[in-house]
């Protein structure tokens, strides 16, 4: 049997897991479309925990043969008593969502956007991907930083989040590592739900005669021709959006093709497993020798490790299937 091991930094404070440790309970949540991981500790006083709001924190936790870290941020609160030190940390993504500002960009990839205000609010860049090339994209003080990137990652058909190491990944869903989850080992419990599909395709309605005779500067009263784009089928319960960004009919077909991916949804569920640290948001996971399950990846869209005296180390997954 193997042993939980590894250790949680606060400040320049450490708890060590495993036998005889000072931390008595671990609680990290992370899940796509939320702008901020949380992290919630509970430890001993006596482990002399003096971290301040602001300080880092980084939760690594595995078993003996692997550790992996699974949570950084900062911490947002401490709370300490006779007894118990609580610690409630978040990912950096708290300040997009704690930021608002007012900016148009001319000619500008949604990367070079994205890159742009994670640079402005100093949260760090992972894995950025180009998606679409605006002609002209506004951002709007009337919503968080973090809000207008989102609606920038649907519009790319992308995830938007924070991984394990605190660095914004802005990319399609293109999964790296398979997990297993094994029905007998690893698997305790599992739930399949089919979904309906909501919509049958979707069209994307611009405002510029762009791309028909006319500049991308052109003003949209300067002409009376539709700029759509498509995606799907076009008759049935189509979802028709109008979006000001598409100013010409290849960018609004780009746009409804990638907002069509988001609602390409077949299944959603839940897997409860044995503490699996290595399982991250942007993984897919396999459901294994599970009964009644069906074959395929799994898309791992929300994320929770657990540990405590009650009920050990426990993860758990929230999953789509495309």
């Amino acid at each position: 049997m193997q042993n939980i091991a590894g250790k949680i930094t606060i400040g320049n404070s450490t708890l060590r897991l495993g036998k005889n440790s000072r931390m008595l309970a671990l609680d990290v949540r992370s899940a796509l479309g939320i702008p901020a991981h949380c992290g919630r500790i509970v430890a001993d006083a006596a482990a002399g925990i003096t971290a301040k709001p602001g300080d880092e924190v980084k939760v690594e936790i595995g078993y003996d043969a692997q550790v992996n870290r699974i949570f950084s941020g900062r911490v947002h609160s401490l709370a300490a008593g006779l007894t118990q030190v609580h610690v409630e940390a978040l990912s950096s993504f708290a300040l997009l969502a704690a930021t608002h500002i007012n900016l148009v960009y001319e000619k500008q990839t949604a990367r070079e956007i994205v890159d742009n205000v994670l640079g402005r609010v100093k949260v760090k860049a992972g894995r950025l991907e180009p998606g679409v090339r605006f002609t002209s994209y506004t951002l709007s003080a009337g919503r968080s930083a973090w809000a207008n990137l989102q609606s920038l990652a649907e519009q790319c058909g992308f995830d938007f989040y924070a991984d394990a190491d605190d660095r914004a990944t802005f990319a399609a869903w293109k999964p790296t590592k398979v997990h297993d989850c094994r029905y007998g080992a690893s698997l305790l419990e599992y739930s399949w739900e089919n979904v309906p599909e909501p919509f049958v395709g979707v069209e994307v309605y611009g405002e510029s005669p762009a791309g028909q005779g006319q500049s991308d500067e052109a003003a949209p009263w300067l002409t009376k021709k539709e700029v759509k784009g498509r995606a799907g089928q076009s008759r049935g319960n189509v979802l028709r959006l109008v979006d000001p960004t598409a100013r010409n009919q290849n960018l609004a077909g780009e746009v409804a093709r990638r907002q069509w991916q988001r609602y390409s949804v077949k299944a959603r569920g839940h897997v409860r497993l044995v503490g699996t640290s290595a399982i991250r948001l942007g993984d897919a996971i396999r459901l294994v020798d599970a009964p009644g399950a069906q074959p395929g990846l799994l898309r791992v869209i929300g994320v929770r490790h657990r540990l405590n005296g009650t009920i050990g180390f426990i993860t758990d997954i929230d999953w789509e299937k495309r």
